[in-house]
């Protein structure tokens, strides 16, 4: 069966492919990252729940366009959420047992939230804690609305909402699952950063002890960004040591690709900490025929692929909370069963009818109508293909010519960079941008590449996807590779 797991932010959405096997394992059929199209407008008097609502015809829309280039008619759905679209509540309870947490945190959050309604699906995911006897917990509620409007919107793209996770427990659960963290270990901290969010996992013993979501401020550097992720681990270090009870924080797990952050893995070295990198892709379950450029982005979304292969109560889920036991109802299981027989009554009678005859030999004529219908669709395609590909070169607005020479005003000498191949390409039905321009090349240091992102943002018609380089195997004056995407803005 296939799944298709998503995450998004407010420029792009990200999604995953793949289908879940028999063994355990995870076979990913294609991971990529899509400009998030833009179909609603939001005014900048809306409340702070209304971008969560605003943002779903974008994301729909964008996924609409994602089933069609992928060839999908239908499939199931799993959605990942970040901090800033969910509302987390660490909960101290009295000691209890675990099928009394359900009623007992529920009653706690309303008395102490006003904002939290009975109806709100409120799901938990129990804490280590050095408190004897206590329980801590952490909750996470999103509104009922929100999650009715999210089955209703991605069902009308005929796609069936499965789970809806949060980003960070799931990250952490994909963490549990690599080779490099043993099932009893001393305590660690879990950093994940994609784009400007960051999201700091305090874990002991394959077990969540404390999370801390920060988002860092827009239009900053990579070194910057390192900068900042750094003062964060060591004030989450700091701060975590009163949840752990003995051994210090000494290791730090990154999402990703060791190339990506060498710089950061200097600074936490600095800081006396046992750095280690997790490829979300090579983690043991995962089968993939290519490795993305950028693994960590997908990480939350294999770790969504992974609950839902064991089907796991050890994490949240907004559509499918945990909630108290509820009594066995007698009448409706002895209402099913009537039921039932009625049904297998009708169908032992029915099943000699005359008229099941007739509709078979209907469905012979017209399973050969379907053949012959199908012979003429294969002879006729091509030629539509054609002419479809025909008309959109002709009603396109952008002259490639007069982009190209555009760039080539401010694209660096090749002293500093290399271009080794460039793809054009037309955006149909995208109300903000026309075209878009694929990359690839040599440069000699990324700061080249940060420099050509700023000098197209400047001329108002460009927007260039921040560039993430990797070192060139062949090194020499050119020891990065780069592939970057340029998107045409419409006028």
């Amino acid at each position: 069966m296939r799944f298709l797991a998503v995450d998004w932010s407010d420029a792009e959405c990200r999604y995953l492919l793949a289908s879940l096997q028999r063994g355990g394992g995870i076979a990913v059929q294609k991971a990529g990252i899509a400009a998030m199209e833009v179909v609603s407008a939001k005014k900048d008097n809306d409340s702070e729940k209304t971008p969560k609502l605003n943002e779903l015809p974008d994301l729909v829309a964008t996924l609409r366009t994602i089933l069609k280039e992928e060839r999908i008619g239908s499939c199931s759905l799993l959605l990942c959420l970040d901090r800033s679209k969910t509302e987390l509540l660490y909960q101290t309870l009295p000691p209890c047992r675990e099928l009394e947490i359900p009623v007992l945190l529920k009653n706690q959050v309303l008395r102490e939230h006003s904002g939290f309604s009975e109806h709100d699906p409120l799901d938990y995911l129990i804490l280590g804690s050095t408190v004897e006897d206590n329980v801590r917990v952490l909750a996470a509620t999103i509104p009922l609305s929100y999650r009715q409007l999210l089955v209703r919107s991605f069902r009308s793209i005929r796609c069936s909402l499965q789970r809806i996770g949060l980003k960070s427990l799931v990250v952490a659960g994909l963490v549990f699952r690599s080779d490099v963290v043993p099932e009893n270990f001393e305590p660690g901290l879990v950093v994940y950063a994609v784009e400007n969010e960051v999201d700091l996992i305090l874990v002991e013993g394959q077990q969540i002890l404390s999370v801390r979501s920060i988002r860092l401020p827009d239009q900053l550097v990579f070194s910057e960004v390192v900068s900042k992720i750094a003062t964060e681990v060591e004030r989450t270090v700091m701060i975590g040591d009163e949840h752990v009870a003995g051994q210090p924080i000494q290791k730090v797990f990154l999402l990703g690709v060791e190339e990506s952050w060498t710089p950061l893995i200097q600074m936490l070295t600095e800081q006396g900490l046992i750095v280690s990198v997790i490829n979300p892709f090579r983690i043991s379950g995962v089968q993939t025929a290519a490795v993305p450029e950028q693994p960590e982005y997908f990480a939350p979304l294999l770790g969504l692929l992974f609950e839902q292969q064991t089907l796991s109560k050890n994490s949240i889920d907004f559509l499918h909370p945990k909630e108290a036991a509820k009594p066995t109802n007698y009448f409706r299981s002895v209402f099913l069963a009537v039921l039932l027989f009625c049904i297998c009554c009708l169908g032992f009678y029915y099943w000699n009818w005359e008229v099941v005859r007739g509709m078979e030999g209907e469905l012979v004529r017209v399973k050969e109508e379907h053949q012959k219908v199908t012979a003429q669709f294969q002879q006729i395609q091509p030629g539509f293909n054609v002419l479809n590909q025909t008309r959109n070169w002709d009603v396109q607005s952008v002259v490639w010519l007069d982009e190209l020479r555009e760039l080539s005003l401010v694209l660096p000498s090749d002293q500093d960079l290399v271009v080794s191949q460039m793809t054009f390409s037309i955006l149909e039905n995208n109300a903000r941008f026309s075209g878009m321009i694929q990359m690839n090349g040599m440069v000699r240091d990324p700061s080249v590449l940060l420099k050509l992102q700023t000098d197209l943002q400047r001329q108002g018609v460009y927007l260039m996807q921040f560039p993430a380089p990797s070192s060139n195997p062949a090194g020499g004056g050119y020891p990065w590779l780069f592939r970057v995407s340029i998107y045409r803005l419409r006028r």
